[in-house]
């Protein structure tokens, strides 16, 4: 039976401290962090918070994969995370508010993509419809989809991790961005069915936020 008491959730005016046991190994630690996650849904919320790890130091690498367990096993939206003993924030900068070296070319598509239709650019995309499911849209630089995205994306395929991925609609099979892949939950995707959304990396990790945020 897996042991998940080398994690602790307690929740705070500022979001959730995760307390990790020390004297576990990483793998330990991950472990239980998918079974304390899968066992307590209902003390997560799909609100924008605030994640502190405490209780051991974490390399960046660990932080990551930490982050990202968490990412997909629940409908946290993860504004700000902090290692108490490094006591400093990464504070979440969406593309907007950071240089974006993007400047290819940008290939318009009007009409919907449908299965089995495929779009690969050495630039950015712009679809000017929906990109059903079985569909594929691959760019070098960034891909925003005028309608629902419901296919698979891949932006930034030659390594540019400023790129992002916007959509109307945001439900992709398979999402994207340089070499890192995600899959968007079905109850995150139904919440924001009618919220336009973008997905860009942050500190290694995919992130998805609303438009109106920008």
């Amino acid at each position: 039976m897996q042991d998940d008491s080398h994690v602790v959730f307690k929740g705070t005016n500022n979001g959730i401290n995760v307390w990790l046991d020390e004297n576990a190994d990483i793998e330990s630690i991950k472990e239980s962090l998918r079974a304390k996650t899968n066992d307590a849904q209902d003390f997560f919320d799909d609100s924008d918070v605030a994640i502190t790890f405490t209780g051991r130091s974490l390399s960046k690498d660990e932080e990551s994969e930490l982050l990202d367990i968490i990412f997909k096993e629940t409908a946290l939206s993860i504004s700000c995370a902090e290692t108490k003993e490094e006591g400093a924030k990464a504070r979440l900068t969406p593309p907007s508010a950071r240089e974006n070296r993007n400047e290819q070319l940008t290939f318009f598509y009007e009409g919907a993509l449908r299965n089995g239709q495929s779009i690969r650019y050495d630039g950015s995309v712009v679809v000017l419809g929906d990109a059903n499911p079985g569909s594929e849209i691959i760019a070098r630089g960034n891909i925003i989809v005028m309608g629902a995205l419901k296919g698979l994306v891949h932006a930034g395929y030659t390594g540019d991790d400023t790129c992002y991925v916007s959509a109307i609609r945001l439900s992709p099979t398979q999402l994207r961005i340089c070499d890192i892949i995600t899959y968007i939950p079905e109850e995150k995707k139904n919440k924001n069915k009618n919220t336009p959304s973008y997905a860009y990396i942050q500190e290694g990790l995919i992130y998805i936020a609303p438009l109106v945020n920008i």
